[in-house]
């Protein structure tokens, strides 16, 4: 499939070999830092930190920053301000946002006009008035107050709790949706089966009528998958050993017959998502100063006990959960949970938790990162060919409260509304007279579709706008509810719509389970957790939720070819950022070193391009002795690179001090390491007492702070026994491919591969 969009994503040059992603190099931080210094015929000019005022739209910034100037043969510095009015490109992948100034005014207080007059003039020579640089994104967001921006709207969401399961033994959690379905593993064999909903390799011998699950290098088997007792298997169904001969099955094949199991983990089944906290023997507790709270040390999710109340809590898909033993029973908690959990120390390790926190700086800072939209660009001129495969003849059924229509024998999230038909896959909506097409783009989305329910598994598509329209393009944005990353009433941002997925699935729905084992959108199963530094929620799950990490697409099937995908060899939430290629059941994609892949290549998320601006930007960044480089070329004009910055973007002074500070008041303000403040007098720096002035220069000295710990914690991707996506994932051949024959996988309203 080709498709022309102008999405031109950030091209970092790469510099350090060794990545964990299987790349085989890996880039600088994108943001090379500031102050930043330009030098021209013994002149220069330094930069210090954008302060920003706002940001609308997440398009128009205005943004101030002071500036200092050293003349060829001169001793000193002066300083003075830059105020700028510029267009953004965000390039969500790297976190880094390019400004295009549009208007650009320069002030040096206390001068006079003769010498303010030369300073400007050197400055525009040394850096033109529309030289683009680059500004990291949570440099950005820190700030912009968050209720004055415009953000996803809170929905009310399920928050009750999951099966949970907890065990202080090895044990392992084997999920299905709904009861364990069958096919054989080829189409004319039916002596070996394997079961199509689960994302562990579970397979049933018609012969001895048993079934046998792989458990790392050993084997397990039971009678019965859900209520039976697994034992160790002291010998395996002859048809394992005639599996296919294709990369889809190498991974079991390199287990036969397999280490023996003499010491079996203890099996825990469900036929729905459900959690498992493991614990390495009793349970083991560290305290949090300040609090009355310990969180567990010997399980990787995120568990406490409060020792005001006794009570255990658990976090997981942004929901929390409380029991007074970890056995349960559980009950939802996120609506009352004790105010120490905002009060957890930022330097400890579960300072996480607290973007899932009402009320804290934290919930808020992931709201407004999910809020920040996303744009793809499509040529109307070059349309996609786009296939949607129905069980049988299309067959429709109405969302409740809603004039829509959904097709319900399709994994493609399929609409139907006043006579006409509209699809949404991978970001893109699409329009037909016909529910088998041919589909052309959307320039319009009827409003009733936005109408749908978040009870409604298709929700997630009322994410996904036309955000403007030519005679030549499209420019559809999606925000992160788009990945099923909803914010819920209570202030924070959640994974999925939680149980009423669940219950979806056992009552055996014919669509979203049934006999054609379409994938299913969950909240649980994987262990889903927020880091704010890998830009959304990841499955935290390891190797106690199966090979795999979790409940995912699992096999999916397609009637156009009459064959299995195993789509569960792909899982988790978008944007997991260590997993080798994790699949969100939300949007069908999968995300490859945080990023993801589409058949429309990044569908926006590691994109700079801007529908409102019409611009697309591309960066690089280099390293010398004296710094890092970065620079910046974007499309604007005929065609042409209008702006290219590799010498003007400048170099990252190494030892500078960058508290100088440009005042909203035209005076330029530098702190000194016990907080006091200065201003420039145009000839030194003189102490300044005005409280007023103080007040509002610590406010703007706390954002960069603030923003420069973010921004250090997205690029470094620091890990800790809470906050570290685990290791491993992606699942058999890298993510995918077609166990039973092919076919496609892929998520409602992703589109997966059927395409």
């Amino acid at each position: 499939m080709k498709l022309k969009i102008v999405l031109i994503t950030l091209s970092l040059l790469l510099l350090v070999s060794g990545s964990s992603f299987g790349a085989a190099t890996t880039s600088p931080p994108p943001d090379p830092g500031w102050p930043r210094v330009l030098k021209k015929n013994g002149n220069e000019l330094t930069i210090y930190q954008p302060q920003v005022d706002s940001w609308n739209n997440y398009s128009d910034l205005v943004f101030r920053c002071a500036i200092a100037v050293k003349t060829a043969g001169a001793k000193e510095r002066k300083y003075g301000i830059a105020e700028i009015e510029a267009k953004t490109e965000t390039d969500h992948g790297n976190r880094t946002v390019v400004l295009i100034p549009q208007k650009r005014e320069l002030r040096f207080p206390n001068l006079s006009d003769t010498e303010a007059s030369t300073l400007r003039n050197l400055v525009n020579e040394i850096q033109p008035p529309v030289s683009a640089m680059t500004l990291s994104l949570d440099r950005l967001l820190a700030y912009l107050e968050s209720d004055k921006q415009s953000q996803q709207q809170a929905v009310e969401l399920n928050l009750d709790p999951p099966k949970i399961f907890h065990s202080a033994k090895p044990a392992i959690l084997v999920i299905f949706l709904g009861e364990p379905q069958l096919q054989p593993v080829t189409p004319d064999n039916k002596e070996l089966m394997f079961a199509v909903n689960t994302n562990w390799d579970v397979f049933y011998a018609t012969g001895s009528q048993r079934y046998y699950l792989l458990n790392g290098d050993s084997w397990l088997t039971t009678t019965d998958a859900v209520k039976g007792r697994w034992v160790p298997a002291t010998t395996l169904p002859p048809g394992l050993s005639s599996l296919p001969a294709d990369e889809n099955w190498a991974d079991v094949r390199q287990h036969l017959p397999g280490r023996r199991e003499t010491n079996p983990p203890v099996i825990f089944v469900s036929t729905e998502p459900a959690e498992l906290i493991l614990t390495k023997g009793a349970p083991n507790y560290a305290t949090i100063s300040k609090t009355k709270l310990m969180r567990m040390t010997n399980t990787d999710l995120p568990v406490f006990l409060h020792t005001g109340n006794k009570q255990h809590y658990l976090l997981v898909a942004g929901r929390w959960f409380r029991a007074s033993t970890l056995d349960g029973p559980w009950a939802a908690a996120s609506k009352d949970l004790p105010a120490d959990f905002a009060l957890i120390p930022d330097d400890d390790p579960a300072a996480f938790v607290k973007a899932s926190v009402p009320g804290t700086s934290e919930a808020n800072d992931a709201i407004l990162l999910a809020s920040v939209p996303r744009a793809t660009e499509v040529d109307l001129t070059n349309p996609t060919p786009v296939e949607v495969s129905y069980n049988g003849e299309p067959k429709f059924a109405p969302i409740d409260s809603t004039t829509v229509q959904y097709a319900s024998n399709t994994s493609d999230a399929v609409f139907l509304v006043d006579n006409s038909y509209y699809c949404c896959t991978q970001g893109i909506w699409y329009t037909s007279v016909a529910a088998t097409g041919p589909w052309v783009y959307s320039t319009r989305v009827p409003a009733a579709i936005y109408a749908i329910p978040v009870s409604h598994p298709l929700h997630n598509v009322t994410y996904v706008t036309v955000a403007n329209s030519t005679p030549t393009t499209v420019v559809y944005t999606q925000t992160a509810g788009y990945s099923g990353e909803y914010v819920a009433s209570t202030g924070v941002l959640m994974f999925g719509a939680g149980m009423m997925v669940g219950a979806i699935i056992a009552n055996n729905n014919d669509y979203w389970y049934g006999p054609y084992r379409y994938p299913v959108p969950y909240s649980y199963g994987c262990g889903a957790r927020y880091n704010y530094a890998y830009g959304g929620y990841y499955r935290g799950a390891r190797v106690a939720y199966g090979p795999y990490g979790g409940a995912g697409a699992y096999a999916a099937y397609n009637p156009r070819t009459g064959t299995y995908s195993r789509g569960a060899y792909a899982y988790g939430p978008a944007g997991s950022a260590a997993t080798r290629s994790a699949y969100n059941p939300y949007t069908g994609t999968r995300a490859h070193a945080g990023r993801v892949d589409t058949a429309y290549g990044s569908a926006g998320r590691a994109a700079v391009y801007n529908p409102r601006t019409g611009n697309a930007a591309r960066g690089g960044y280099r390293s010398n002795d004296y710094g890092t480089v970065g620079g910046v070329q974007t499309n604007r004009g005929t065609g042409a690179v209008a702006w290219d910055t590799q010498n003007s973007q400048g170099a990252v002074a190494k030892g500078r001090n960058g508290n100088v500070y440009a005042g909203k008041d035209g005076n330029v303000y530098k702190r000194d390491s016990s907080g006091d403040w200065s201003s420039h007098s145009g000839n030194s720096w003189e102490k300044n007492n005005n409280q007023q002035a103080r007040s509002s220069m610590d406010s703007q000295a706390q954002a960069r702070s603030r923003g420069n710990q973010m921004t250090q914690s997205s690029s470094s991707r620091q890990s800790s026994s809470y906050s570290r996506p685990s290791s491993g994932g992606g699942g058999r051949s890298g993510g995918g491919g077609g166990r039973g024959g092919g076919g496609g996988g892929g998520g409602r309203g992703g589109g997966g591969g059927r395409r």
